[in-house]
């Protein structure tokens, strides 16, 4: 899918028609100003020639007042186009953000979960704002070049079928020299962005395996492969540079060459085949022509950025432009919101020699408690119950009879969230963290959430530090427990939520989850030391084993 169709596509009809509509008045404007420099060079011209002659009846009026509307209707057309361009290119990159924004939550988790570095918001901003710019910075230039010389070339046949002739070959090697220059210059730039990448990876590499390299004596290893990643990565810059200087050059070598052809025909012969004043008009009617040819790199470079942008946004888009499925749910998927069963099926447990397959069916408001040491797997095993682990058997693990791995990122963050062992914590107050998971609440909705996990003598407005570092390990993981019961899912996966709290508290903390949340399933991992704090009945007790011996399951 082009940039433009994209665009296009998300676009409504109001915003369709501006696109056209800037395309046209760039087109004009491009016309007028060619037009006036023609115009105004004959005019000149011609003034010198009748004055030569003391020619007192010709008169100027007519040519200084075409002269002054082409100038008036240049600028009033290129104000008009910057309007109507700028309107429909923010009308039509919201639209399209907003497709992709709806599209990207039917993304399965297991896939969303890939771009967790932030390539999906890069895609959602910068391509997006990439595509767009198709809208004004390649579509009207592209409109004004072909009309303006399309025009050129059909005055240039009447008055003088050689010169016409001679001014498509011309613009036609024009053309093909920007657009190979370009081909060559993005094949490099290509080359230097792999290669700056290379040089980003190895860096941030060598900054978390520092002391490493220290002591196998390979921080000169490393800082040769970076300096030798930037080397290529500036000597690829450097030749598509060349490449384009070199293309700007030949493009006014043809621009030179063009406006002399122009210039020769007319005047060919003993006697002059047009008069100079015509001669004049045409030569500069070609050097603006030829002017705007030489933006043509410019314009194909934006092309091609955007070309690339739509390539990465094309998954995203064949989703938001599917009409035939509903935006927000995959067929079989259950109600956001709806409780519905959790099934294991043969779902690999353990580590080592000691893996094994265990498998259940929990029922909406079952409580499922996984014990064993650190080490055991009984994380791998919460996030293989979410979907963000691929179990061997794509239905494996069920949620109301759909795969896990299947189910659109909205609907499976409605139905079930996982509160991992060291989950994430903005750099904001608390309350602003609560309402990640309940934008709309109150501070008594967020106090009585806090209530829940014994956190009620925290302040709302307290601020967290970077990733919650002002708050102690307890406040921390309780924190997050408080913002995934204020989701209330379904379905809720705590990872050794007792952590860094005492025997009271880490009891009333579950106490006040299971009452907030009578009807949700929790799987809950524990350490085998605290296997004794939940304080209600667990429907099933998976034990896991560090060591050659079966899990056990009740």
């Amino acid at each position: 899918m082009t940039a433009f169709t994209m665009l296009w596509r998300a676009a409504d009809q109001r915003t369709r028609r501006g696109l056209l509509l800037a395309a046209v008045l760039a087109g004009a404007a491009e016309l007028c100003a060619a037009g006036l420099l023609g115009v105004s060079g004959w005019f000149l011209t011609s003034c010198a020639v009748v004055t030569a002659q003391a020619n007192t009846t010709w008169s100027w009026m007519y040519p200084s007042g075409t002269v002054r509307a082409l100038a008036l209707g240049r600028t009033g057309l290129r104000y008009a186009e910057r309007l109507v361009s700028h309107g429909a290119l923010l009308g039509a990159t919201v639209a399209l953000r907003s497709r992709l924004v709806r599209a990207a939550t039917t993304v399965p988790a297991r896939e969303l979960r890939d771009h967790r570095d932030g390539a999906l918001m890069t895609r959602l901003t910068s391509d997006v704002g990439a595509v767009g710019g198709t809208a004004g910075q390649v579509v009207p230039p592209l409109a004004g070049i072909g009309l303006t010389a399309a025009v050129v070339v059909c005055l240039l046949m009447v008055a003088s079928p050689p010169s016409g002739a001679a001014e498509l070959l011309l613009l036609v090697l024009s053309v093909a020299t920007a657009v190979t220059a370009e081909r060559r210059a993005r094949g490099h730039r290509q080359t230097a962005a792999q290669a700056w990448a290379a040089a980003r990876t190895a860096l941030l590499s060598a900054r978390s395996a520092l002391p490493e390299l220290r002591c196998l004596d390979a921080v000169g290893t490393v800082r040769d492969q970076v300096a030798d990643a930037v080397g290529r990565a500036r000597r690829a810059e450097a030749v598509a540079a060349s490449v384009m200087r070199r293309s700007r050059l030949l493009l006014r070598l043809l621009a030179v060459a063009g406006q002399t052809a122009v210039l020769v025909l007319a005047l060919a012969g003993p006697v002059l085949t047009q008069p100079a004043a015509d001669a004049i008009g045409e030569v500069l009617l070609v050097a603006a022509a030829y002017e705007l040819l030489e933006t043509l790199p410019q314009v194909l470079r934006d092309h091609g950025l955007a070309a690339e942008a739509a390539q990465r946004l094309t998954d995203l888009a064949d989703r938001a432009f599917l009409d035939e499925l509903p935006s927000t749910s995959a067929p079989g998927a259950p109600l956001a919101g709806t409780p519905g069963a959790l099934v294991a099926r043969r779902v690999p447990v353990g580590v080592g020699d000691a893996r094994t397959r265990w498998s259940a069916v929990i029922e909406p408001g079952g409580v499922v408690m996984v014990t064993g040491p650190n080490g055991s797997g009984k994380s791998t095993l919460l996030e293989t119950l979410a979907g963000r682990v691929s179990p061997a058997a794509p239905r494996s693990v069920l949620l109301d009879g759909v795969p896990v791995g299947s189910l659109p990122a909205r609907t499976l963050a409605d139905a079930l969230t996982l509160v991992e062992a060291e989950d994430w914590i903005a750099d904001a107050t608390v309350a602003e963290n609560l309402r990640q998971a309940a934008p709309d609440a109150d501070d008594d909705t967020l106090r009585a959430a806090l209530a829940v996990t014994a956190l009620e003598q925290l302040p709302l407005d307290i601020p967290t530090g970077p990733l919650g570092g002002a708050l102690s390990q307890g406040q921390r993981r309780r924190l997050v427990i408080a913002r995934a019961v204020l989701r209330k899912p379904s379905v809720l996966l705590l990872d050794e939520p007792t952590a860094g709290l005492d025997d009271r508290t880490a009891v009333r903390m579950l106490t006040g989850v299971r009452r907030a949340l009578p009807d949700s399933t929790l799987v809950i991992a524990l350490p085998d030391r605290h296997e004794d704090l939940i304080p209600f009945a667990a429907t099933h007790v998976l034990r896991l084993r560090a060591t050659p011996q079966a899990a056990t399951a009740t």
